[in-house]
């Protein structure tokens, strides 16, 4: 989805109240231009059959000269309109490799949320995925 087309993902949304949908790579913002895509992606998450998975930004930064910092704006966004039953990581591999590797992504990610609770956290990296693809852990 591009972030010009999240108001018509509204409608569809509204017009189908018993599907599941996932909005992924958190709509695909511009890390540098978002205030549209802030108030879109925010309708859009008071959608309650509506989960967004945070996938797919780092792949957008400039390769060599992005940081975590450049990435929390929007992701912190998306986890305070979803809140934190409706967020789940995506790793986004391969591409991820455009802009950084895995572990780059994902230590940037952690470091993002780093400062909420571990139990938010659980539900952004595991639980979450496992409820809503409803899954079961091992062990």
């Amino acid at each position: 989805m591009r972030p010009g087309e999240l108001p018509d993902a509204v409608k569809l949304i509204d017009q189908c109240k018993d599907v599941r949908f996932v909005l992924d790579h958190l709509g695909n913002p511009d890390l540098k231009k978002h205030e549209k895509w802030k108030k879109d992606v925010a309708a859009v998450a008071k959608r309650k059959n509506v989960v967004c998975k945070v996938s797919g930004v780092v792949a957008s930064a400039t390769p060599g000269k992005w940081k975590a910092d450049d990435l929390a704006p929007v992701i912190n966004h998306v986890l305070s309109e979803f809140g934190p039953d409706r967020v789940m990581f995506g790793g986004d591999w391969p591409v991820c490799l455009l802009a950084a590797t895995y572990e780059q992504w994902v230590t940037a990610l952690k470091q993002i949320v780093s400062e909420r609770k571990e139990a938010e956290q659980r539900k952004l990296f595991h639980d979450n995925a496992l409820k809503f693809y409803e899954l079961k852990a091992k062990g």
